[in-house]
């Protein structure tokens, strides 16, 4: 009778979150992005991009085809 009931409440646990997590949100806002000033090369990686636009003061910085893209909310 044990695990009958424990089987219950996880079954309860998990139908709970899969009602409950079609009412979230997201909102997107828009991104500004600009080309980076100090970027030097072929952009392959967001994380390097990201790290040079942060010392532009950017939040964010991804590549676009080769170019380094630096990315703040509007």
């Amino acid at each position: 009778m044990g695990s009958m009931k424990k089987s219950s409440v996880v079954l309860l646990v998990l139908l709970s979150l899969f009602l409950f997590s079609g009412n979230v949100v997201e909102v997107e806002g828009k991104w500004c992005e600009q080309p980076s000033g100090k970027f030097a090369g072929a952009c392959f990686r967001n994380a390097n991009c990201a790290n040079v636009c942060a010392t532009e003061g950017f939040p964010s910085g991804i590549c676009d085809g080769f170019r380094c893209m630096c990315r703040r909310q509007c």
